[in-house]
């Protein structure tokens, strides 16, 4: 074994297993995890959803395609499986290559702290898979970028395709990639690499940009969504002591049950403080550049993740959401906390090898001490092992939907799917947890859902007008005929989510079975959805790809 492989082989070991930890049960056993946001189907169909092209918002634009291509390859749930394991592996090792020439205990401290945090824990339990691959690819962006900064070689290669991975996965990880490579090059400008820096990060970000900016159909945000979704306190110590110990989600139902303790989330704290005050010694080991870049994300990350909750501060984002396109983005401000994980690392990094260097003879107990620190952050959060205590665990989707599959691939006109309240589901055969529905995945052709957000103490409206109007056809007199009229040719019904016989529209029914209902309303006119120009959306699709190939090439001319 190579010196090098031999030093780095900690890193790879503790990084599997962690990843074995977190994800448990979903790893050892076939079957989707369906949670929140995280939807795999076994076999996903092609939709021009995908690439932006239906006119809908383009919340998973291009994610949804790739997916697809990956599906064409393994089946759907290995593909999740893999895609989920890799990032976590991945992760802890771009982590260890921050503080790569720390100690194997040091090194351990950075990956345990990366992989295993209130904030990982919290964006699996809701779903937000894609969040998790991009924030595994942020260690990698700050080498990629300090090597852009230095001009050494790969710098300006490796930063197209990490900005052009980042934008991929979700349009807020496309914006926080961008966001930590700017901060780490601006510390030395070069005004040249920042403009070309982001002319790239626009570049790669065009997907979701353009349908996002053409979409003719109308789409519109709620005023109150920031308030909503504003970071909330998981303890009695409030909402600033849950985002300094990296956690705070809007969503108080998927909070672990620990971090509600007022001591957890103190020690909790203290991982923080104890990173903090390293940072003292890492300046003076390692660059300061780049660590005081990593603080100037840092604090517009957590600015961001803190400013809603200061009451007229969300209010105030949320007017603005609402005349300027785009700035709804930036809610569930919580999903921005991310970088300031990667401030702590060189810090804990630096805090554990002092420790250990204080350890002599006559002094032995310190070595506890150390290794206290280092698995501290999974003394606060035993929740998060084994799928998050069992929250992970795979489930399979019943025969009849593949046999409605089978219905639906003739047949025109778009699937209207009932029940209409809102777009998440809790299905028997998924032990009743929340989950984004899949239909529009699993079933072919135009498959539409209630976009509205149905939260404890209110709704928020449907951000898309063409959904709008498909949901006054629902309550029409006749609302077979007024579906037809916007182009719907038939209804799915998920049983045991509250609908009632009454709420059905009338129809030829091509299907009655335990799980779903498939009503044929008859000949649909043509749908009068607006959608954006296809020739606009594919060359920013092309663009972008084009923009990562010639990274890659670049990469692959250089190492030969």
């Amino acid at each position: 074994m190579s010196p090098r492989l031999r030093r780095h082989a900690p890193d790879v070991v503790l990084s599997v297993v962690l990843a074995l930890l977190v994800l448990g049960p979903l790893e050892i056993s076939r079957g989707f995890a369906l949670r929140g946001d995280m939807v795999f189907v076994p076999h996903a169909p092609w939709k021009g959803a995908y690439l932006g092209l239906d006119g809908s918002v383009p919340r998973s634009v291009p994610m949804d395609a790739v997916i697809w291509l990956l599906d064409q390859l393994a089946p759907g749930d290995l593909v999740q499986k893999a895609i989920l394991l890799v990032a976590l592996v991945v992760g802890g090792l771009g982590a260890a290559r921050m503080v790569a020439p720390a100690r194997v205990l040091p090194r351990a401290a950075v990956i345990i702290a990366f992989v295993w945090n209130p904030w990982v824990y919290e964006r699996l339990a809701i779903g937000q898979w894609a969040c998790v691959v991009g924030y595994a690819l942020l260690p990698w962006m700050v080498l990629a970028s300090v090597r852009l900064r230095e001009r050494r070689p790969h710098g300006w290669a490796a930063c197209i395709v990490l900005l052009g991975l980042s934008a991929v996965c979700a349009p807020s990880v496309g914006l926080v990639a961008l966001l930590t490579c700017t901060a780490v090059v601006v510390v030395r400008p070069r005004w040249r690499a920042l403009v070309g820096l982001w002319a790239s990060g626009l570049a790669v970000n065009l997907p979701w940009l353009v349908p996002s900016l053409l979409s003719p159909g109308g789409i519109t945000a709620s005023d109150a969504q920031f308030s909503s979704f504003a970071a909330r306190a998981e303890s009695s110590l409030g909402v600033w002591a849950s985002l300094l110990s990296l956690g705070g989600i809007w969503k108080t139902s998927i909070v672990p049950p620990e971090r509600t303790m007022t001591v957890i989330v103190l020690l909790s704290c203290l991982v923080t403080v104890i990173a903090l005050s390293g940072l003292r010694i890492a300046v003076r080991a390692n660059d300061r550049r780049t660590i005081l870049a990593l603080g100037l994300v840092a604090g517009v990350s957590f600015a961001l993740a803190a400013l809603p909750t200061i009451g007229w501060v969300g209010t105030g984002l949320g007017h603005l959401s609402t005349v300027v396109p785009g700035a709804g983005i930036l809610r569930d401000s919580n999903r921005y906390l991310a970088p300031v994980v990667l401030l702590l690392l060189p810090g804990l990094a630096a805090a554990v090898g002092w420790l250990q260097d204080q350890i002599r003879p006559g002094r032995e107990a310190l070595l506890s001490v150390v290794v206290l620190v280092v698995l501290l952050p999974i003394l606060c959060l035993p929740s998060m092992a084994w799928g998050l205590h069992g929250r992970l665990a795979p489930v399979r989707y019943p025969a009849e939907w593949s046999s409605v599959a089978a219905d639906l691939q003739s047949g025109k006109g778009s699937t209207v799917v009932l029940p209409w309240t809102g777009s998440y589901r809790g299905f028997a055969w998924n032990r009743h947890q929340a989950v984004l529905d899949p239909a529009p995945r699993y079933f072919a052709g135009d498959v539409l859902v209630d976009d509205r957000v149905f939260l404890n103490d209110r709704v928020l409206p449907s951000e898309d007008d063409y959904l709008k109007s498909v949901g006054a056809a629902l309550t029409s007199p006749d609302a077979s005929a007024a579906l037809r009229a916007l182009g719907v040719g038939r209804v799915l019904v998920e049983k045991g989510n509250g609908v009632d016989p009454g709420q059905v529209p009338s129809g030829r029914v091509v299907h009655d079975g335990p799980l779903l209902m498939l009503v044929d309303l008859g000949q649909p006119a043509d749908s009068v959805r607006a959608r954006p120009p296809a020739g606009w959306v594919l060359a920013s699709d092309l663009i972008a790809l084009l923009m990562v190939l010639f990274g890659v090439a670049l990469i692959w001319r250089r190492s030969m």
